[in-house]
């Protein structure tokens, strides 16, 4: 959606009417980038609001098992993506048929 809006005395600008679209809240950072003569703003966190699910404990948690199972060598290598998709599918019809006997 395209807003025209007037600077204001001290270049300021109201993100008020885009701001709920974009989850940006007052006390929230955004990155301001230059590129191809206009400007960009990003709403930004610590980390890029859009990766902050990968830094929740549910997340770390799996990355932390994950490195476990690496350095384990619990893992398992395929030859090509359709063996890997068979696997996968393998696990999940074996997860389905363990919770119909529940």
């Amino acid at each position: 959606m395209a807003i025209v809006q007037q600077i204001q005395k001290r270049m300021l600008i109201s993100l008020a009417q885009i701001a709920k679209d974009v989850n940006l809240h007052e006390g929230d950072h955004i990155v301001i980038e230059e590129m191809d003569g206009g400007i960009f703003l990003r709403p930004v966190d610590w980390v890029d609001k859009s990766q902050k699910y990968f830094w929740t404990e549910e997340w770390q948690a799996k990355i932390r098992q994950s490195q476990q199972d690496l350095e384990k060598g619990d893992y398992h290598t395929f030859e090509n993506m359709e063996d890997a998709i068979k696997d996968l599918e393998e696990l999940t019809n074996a997860d389905c048929n363990k919770n119909k006997k529940l």
